[in-house]
């Protein structure tokens, strides 16, 4: 049996012993592509009717074509790139594949090719339905169907080849043992600025477009056709795609092929010569001690121990962790990311009267406890599990469990504070709420960071999980589970108790609410 073969057969009988898994995961994602096969095919049927789009229409379906071949690039770049360090530079089974009688070239090659299936293989998944609506709406050539898909796959190899060599750049002169963290890095960073690009773009003028005004939507779809972005590799497998509707061959399908291929044989081939330089080596192997001069603790650390005692040293050990440790601080990366979305977000909605805002500002109290509610099970909820295996070792000093979780609690609740703090008062000062609700947003905020910050890092220490490959793992366990159903309800319960003041903002009767003893009720 080939090793091809052999990894094929291991991974059909993974599926098969969970196949209860199996049949739900088939069934939602024949589902989710049962709709969007849907609905490509009744807005392109659509655009090609209405009466205003005329020749532009295939214009118009080619742009939007582009747009989806490069955002589902961009999400396979940002996956590869820590993909590849796990799945071809540093894999737990690299050796012992490498000494089965089969040629390095060919275990590279595999390795590649499982490398595109695990990122790739998704965007593919939920591009072929939509390609699939459109060649159903334009009554396509049969040949279509295989030349789009090819083209497609053709298309994703591409960043999959140059994520797999920037990961070879860092698995090469990163710093030894820091390769994953810094991949990682790079990965969440780069996403949480497209992240926030994308929401800058304001996608939500696209609702305000008025389809009875025909001269407006008419030439938002004439200035949608005019975007050529020809030199890049989507408008390539566009052009493919599209020539493959009528049965016509294209040099963009053979120049994309060709691309592909040799991106994938150069990223077979450079994974070889790192493995047989010892590149790869410095993904696992730890830094090379270095001789540091004996310094003083900090003035601030200093002055916690003495505070806090073993509770103070703790928040003091787990401060210089959270600087060190990627996959700890990434998390406060996504968190920046997360408040600038919300902000932009709120920035962008039309208040144009009292009223109104305060409806608005309504919402958002009830909103922002959800909000943290998730953040929480991201930041605060893994804190004890962070320690792995260090944990026993806390277990035989003399140290009690109530300090240890004490100084994850002090440690997560500043950031929990100041990430619903800026939540809430930015809602005020964006919408310009009413004394009420400016007042009742961000102690609304404070209270449900307090509340919840306290659950997840003490629902996080009743339910531990010490051994993950990765820390989003965490979030998936049946504690985390839990946590979020408890963290609803509360989230839930908090909207119930400011629906009232919130009503009576929106009527503008909530003058002195807060002062009143039902208000004060509702604080207490």
């Amino acid at each position: 049996m080939t090793l091809a073969g052999l990894r094929t057969r291991g991974a059909l009988r993974a599926l098969a012993a969970r196949p209860v898994w199996l049949v739900a995961a088939l069934t939602l994602l024949g589902a989710l592509g049962l709709g969007i096969f849907r609905g490509t095919r009744a807005a392109v049927a659509w655009l090609y009717a209405y009466p205003l789009v005329g020749s532009i229409a295939p214009a118009v379906v080619q742009r939007s074509l582009e747009g989806l071949f490069l955002v589902l690039m961009a999400a396979v770049l940002f996956s590869v790139l820590v993909a590849s360090i796990g799945t071809v530079y540093g894999s737990a089974d690299l050796e012992f594949l490498l000494a089965l009688p089969t040629s390095s070239a060919r275990v590279f090659a595999m390795k590649v090719v499982e490398l595109f299936v695990n990122t790739a293989g998704l965007p593919l998944v939920l591009t072929v339905p939509a390609l699939a609506g459109v060649g159903a709406a334009l009554s396509a050539h049969p040949g279509y169907y295989l030349v789009a898909t090819v083209a497609a796959a053709a298309l994703y190899s591409l960043p999959v080849t140059v994520g797999a060599l920037l990961a070879l750049a860092l698995v090469r002169f990163a710093p030894a043992g820091r390769v994953r963290e810094v991949a990682t890095a790079v990965s969440i960073g780069a996403a949480a600025l497209a992240l926030l690009g994308l929401r800058a773009l304001r996608p939500e003028r696209l609702a305000r477009l008025d389809l009875q005004d025909a001269d407006a939507f008419e030439s938002f779809l004439a200035a949608f056709a005019r975007l050529d972005v020809g030199w890049l590799p989507p408008a390539w497998a566009t052009k493919a795609s599209w020539a493959a509707i009528g049965g016509e061959p294209s040099a963009a399908a053979a120049a994309l092929a060709g691309a592909a291929v040799a991106g994938l044989l150069l990223t077979a081939g450079a994974a070889r010569l790192a493995f047989v330089r010892g590149w790869v080596r410095s993904v696992d192997s730890p830094p090379a001690p270095r001789r540091r001069p004996a310094r003083p603790a900090p003035a601030w650390e200093r002055a916690l121990t003495r505070a806090l005692g073993a509770t103070g040293a703790i928040l003091a050990k787990d401060a210089r962790v959270f600087v060190r440790d990627v996959q700890q601080w990434s998390q406060a990366v996504v968190l920046l990311a997360l408040a600038g979305v919300y902000l932009l977000s709120l920035a962008a909605i039309p208040v144009p009267t009292q009223q109104f805002r305060d409806v608005v500002g309504a919402f958002n109290i009830a909103f922002v406890s959800f909000i943290v509610a998730g953040v929480a099970l991201r930041v605060a909820y893994p804190s004890v599990a962070y320690e792995a295996g260090s944990y026993w070792l806390v277990q035989v000093q003399p140290l009690r469990a109530t300090q240890l979780v004490a100084a994850k609690f002090l440690l997560v609740l500043p950031v929990m504070l100041g990430f619903a703090l800026t939540l809430g008062l930015a809602a005020g000062r964006l919408l310009d709420l009413s004394p009420a609700l400016a007042f009742g947003a961000p102690v609304t905020a404070a209270l449900s960071a307090l509340a919840l910050t306290g659950l997840a890092v003490g629902m996080g220490a009743a339910n531990p999980r010490f051994e993950y490959t990765n820390a989003n793992e965490l979030a998936l366990t049946p504690g985390a589970m839990a946590f979020m159903a408890i963290a609803l309800a509360y989230a839930a319960l908090t909207t119930l108790l400011l629906a009232r003041p919130a009503w009576l903002a929106v009527g503008a009767r909530a003058g002195g609410y807060w002062t009143s003893p039902e208000g004060l009720a509702v604080l207490g």
